[in-house]
């Protein structure tokens, strides 16, 4: 009788679950402010859902900083380069965002991070 316990348990729970990536686990700095789904405007940031390619401070319903508007005329859209460099220190590429975030330093943490936010999104068009 234990083995059938055994085997009705070990169907209940499923297969393991695969570990988080290293950019899902980048993700955890930002998830309290972003989302990444469809409809996202529940939280204090704009989604992040498809963010490489998407015009700069360009969220419909969304109240951008000054600062970060006026970013965007010189920058039009997120480019995995630029957002790489927005992660690492927000405020030194854009002075006066209103973003409280002090950055990513780690370069492969940063990279791990702009790749994940890359794929998020891409496949719920």
């Amino acid at each position: 009788m234990a083995p059938a316990v055994l085997l009705a348990t070990a169907a209940v729970a499923g297969p393991p679950s695969k570990p988080p990536s290293k950019g899902e686990r980048a993700y955890q700095k930002c998830y309290s402010c972003h989302e990444l789904g469809r409809g996202a405007g529940q939280l204090e940031g704009p989604t992040l859902r498809r963010i490489v390619g998407r015009r700069v401070a360009a969220e419909r319903g969304f109240a951008y900083s000054p600062a970060l508007r006026r970013f965007a005329r010189r920058h039009p859209r997120w480019t995995l380069k630029l957002l790489d460099r927005y992660v690492a220190n927000p405020e030194a590429l854009v002075p006066g965002t209103s973003m409280n975030f002090h950055g990513i330093s780690d370069a492969a943490e940063r990279r791990a991070l702009v790749e994940y936010l890359n794929g998020a999104g891409r496949s719920s068009r």
